[in-house]
């Protein structure tokens, strides 16, 4: 299992990669996110040579705010533009994986036809990723409401696509969490987690155990990614004092060891 952290779109990247590194995080979720980080403001080559020389590695995230279920064709081929730059960071900074966030479709499409946007899409993706040596992942969102459902069937007809599962937004409006609901859908497609707790009504990026009631069991969740033969990369997204990322790491590993 290696920890790391994603870097804060509003504040400066190189500091940031300097402090993941200091404070004994494995790599850099390099988020590709407007105003300090978007794709087209850095030369990737010398952030590439900093994360190198801080000895991290590197997963590529897409901007979260891309509208790829609008109802304007423009405004989706502008976003394919956009995601399949974020695949070109990704090469060019040394990263195998390029994460982006499920969104939904345009409302308009019945599900069948959103099932088939989503595997229109995602070919384009994933050939243009297979191209530059990059897998593409897609992460669940916030929403739950038949989201695993979606899922399942727009894995099936995408083989190649991998998951990036959000343990925090699977916490939100459920009866209870749906790591093993996926783990059992989807451990196979795998490819990386992100970690953080919230009282289960809203995506607060919180430290574990911070929430009064509804909060995430760590142990329970981590005993979950292990029943899945997971060991991989695990982003920690708590907001707010960094200190709290340093404390949260170090529970993590203390319980991940146990």
């Amino acid at each position: 299992m290696k920890l790391g952290v994603a870097n804060h779109p509003r504040r400066e990247l190189l500091q940031q990669i300097r402090w993941i590194a200091e404070h004994d995080f494995s790599f850099i979720d390099l988020t590709l996110e407007a105003p300090a980080a978007p794709a087209e403001q850095h030369d990737w080559k010398s952030i590439a040579a900093a994360v190198q020389d801080a000895g991290l590695g590197v997963i590529c995230r897409a901007p979260s705010y891309l509208p790829l279920q609008s109802p304007s064709p423009l405004v989706r081929n502008a976003v394919l533009d956009e995601l399949r730059r974020a695949i070109d960071v990704a090469q060019v900074v040394g990263a195998s994986l390029c994460t982006s966030l499920f969104v939904g479709w345009p409302e308009h499409l019945t599900e069948e036809q959103g099932y088939e946007f989503y595997k229109q899409a995602y070919t384009i993706l994933m050939r243009h990723g297979a191209e530059r040596g990059v897998q593409v992942a897609l992460e669940n969102s916030a929403n739950n409401k038949h989201q695993l459902k979606y899922f399942r069937e727009i894995f099936f007809r995408l083989p190649g696509l991998k998951l990036v599962f959000d343990i925090g937004h699977g916490n939100i409006h459920t009866a209870r969490s749906m790591t093993r609901d996926y783990g059992f859908a989807l451990a196979d497609r795998l490819a990386h987690v992100h970690l953080s707790d919230n009282d289960g009504t809203a995506d607060d990026r919180l430290p574990f155990g911070a929430p009064i009631t509804g909060g995430i069991a760590l142990r329970h969740e981590l005993q979950g990614l292990k029943d899945f033969r997971y060991d991989g990369t695990i982003t920690l997204e708590i907001e707010g004092d960094p200190r709290w990322l340093v404390a949260a790491a170090e529970r993590v590993r203390e319980e991940w060891g146990s």
